[in-house]
């Protein structure tokens, strides 16, 4: 009989301890990317859309992944030479910690590695008497450095988010980037 009433009294405190346990969940999502690439004086701003998809390991550590693809150039001119950034694509692993994600809104900070590549086309127009030349270069630039950042999830309810948030990639060959992603995430 005495075996029987701690059985009994777990049973009935069972739903409590349920409630105070996280399931781990995973989620996707997707963002527009506003790119930044510094230069010596003005920034080429193209875009980007990036999908995220990671699992929840508990309320405050998440693990993630990220996929991208540039969808909009931009050009820098000056005087008669002209730069022009075409991102290709973008990928990314993180380690996402913050607040509990179950609060209301939930701030986080970023720390993975993340690599990019860019199409960087470069003109020249020389003008001589017998008219004008243009030289024109293209190349390749991939980055793949570690990258860290900060957001806030907005949450709209337990399966749903908005969120923005501000990622940097500091590569060692002048390349750095700095993204700022506004988007929507989906829990499962």
């Amino acid at each position: 009989m005495k075996k029987v009433i701690p059985l009994a009294l777990i049973a009935l405190h069972a739903p409590a301890f349920a409630e105070d346990t996280y399931t781990q969940d995973g989620y996707f999502g997707f963002h527009y990317s506003m790119l930044n690439q510094e230069t010596d004086g003005d920034d080429i701003e193209p875009a980007g859309l990036q999908t995220r998809f990671g699992v929840q390991v508990n309320p405050y550590v998440a693990l993630e992944g990220r996929l991208g693809y540039g969808i909009d150039d931009d050009s820098l001119e000056e005087g008669a030479a002209s730069v022009t950034v075409d991102p290709e694509w973008l990928v990314g692993a993180y380690v996402k910690v913050g607040l509990d994600r179950r609060q209301p809104v939930a701030p986080y900070v970023l720390l993975g590695h993340s690599s990019a590549q860019a199409e960087i086309t470069t003109e020249v127009t020389t003008s001589s008497l017998l008219g004008s030349t243009t030289f024109r270069e293209t190349e390749e630039v991939t980055a793949s450095d570690p990258s860290y950042g900060a957001g806030v999830d907005i949450n709209l309810s337990d399966t749903a988010a908005l969120y923005a948030e501000w990622v940097q990639l500091d590569d060692d060959d002048d390349f750095d980037l700095t993204t700022i992603n506004l988007g929507f995430i989906s829990r499962f």
